[in-house]
């Protein structure tokens, strides 16, 4: 009797141990679901290598991905503007609060090279919606990415293709590093050039081009460099803040953004913000 007691324990215990085993290999191909989001103030909107707003406006945004471990990662996120004031620029508007939405689904695959190496490749579509625009329609566009992720300075590039309603392509080829100055503090630098089509050179300053007799080609003409920082003040949750500096670069761009007698016609601007944001 005591012997078969024992042999039923034994049993029993290889049992739960077999699945625990199946429940871990179970959990481990499960894809996990994160969420991040934020709110913050800027004092100027730009965007596409192209300054838009020269007041302040307040920005949110909310992103969730689902991690499908080998598979890669699927993510759709969302981006508001909402205007502060309608002396910032020169287009007309219905509404000021949530006067544009981005919406964006994509899709990265990161590739592991060596330890602390790793490059991130991305793929995605965006919608960008005007409702608070008088007369203005929604741009779709194509995106494409990578980033070599590594301890020392990070390279990369994105690409953005619109088709709808007007056509044009460009580049944004950079370069950043982050490294943490105190417990929970951390210190950002990124420096990055806008690369644009003859179509998008001409959609920024195709007016002054006709109008003085010049041709427009595809060329480097913004540049920037941004300075941020990050502090977690608890789990989850952390505060940011960031300056940077925009110049509009190129002699015929400089001379165009000179003669544009708008507000938001400018050659420099030096901008920042501030805003929490919250992760889990």
């Amino acid at each position: 009797m005591k012997e078969t007691l024992l042999t039923v324990m034994a049993a029993a215990a290889i049992a739960l141990n077999g699945s625990d085993l199946m429940a871990d290999e179970t959990n481990s191909i499960l894809p996990t679901v994160s969420f991040n989001a934020y709110a913050d103030i800027e004092t100027a909107y730009l965007c596409r290598g192209a300054i838009y707003d020269v007041r302040p406006f307040s920005a949110q945004y909310a992103a969730t991905a689902v991690d499908f471990g080998l598979a890669g990662i699927v993510e759709g996120s969302v981006w508001t503007y909402s205007a502060m004031s309608p002396s910032g620029h020169s287009a007309r508007m219905s509404r000021y609060a949530y006067a544009e939405a981005d919406y964006l689904l994509r899709y990265y695959y990161d590739i592991d090279i060596a330890e602390g190496w790793s490059l991130r490749n991305g793929l995605g579509k965006q919608w960008v919606t005007n409702p608070g625009f008088c007369g203005a329609h929604t741009v779709v566009d194509w995106q494409a990415l990578q980033m070599l992720n590594n301890p020392y300075i990070t390279p990369y590039w994105r690409l953005r293709v619109i088709r709808r309603p007007f056509e044009e392509t460009y580049w944004v080829l950079g370069m950043k590093r982050s490294f943490e100055i105190v417990k929970d503090l951390s210190f950002t630098a990124d420096f990055f050039g806008d690369v644009g089509d003859r179509r998008q050179m001409y959609n920024l300053f195709g007016d002054w081009a006709e109008a003085n007799g010049r041709r427009m080609r595809g060329a480097l003409h913004a540049l920037s460099l941004v300075f941020r920082l990050d502090y977690k003040v608890i789990e989850h949750v952390g505060l940011f803040a960031f300056a940077g500096q925009f110049c509009v670069v190129g002699n015929d761009a400089r001379d165009a953004m000179k003669a544009a007698h708008i507000p938001e016609g400018k050659r420099d601007i030096t901008y920042g913000g501030a805003g929490v944001a919250v992760d889990f």
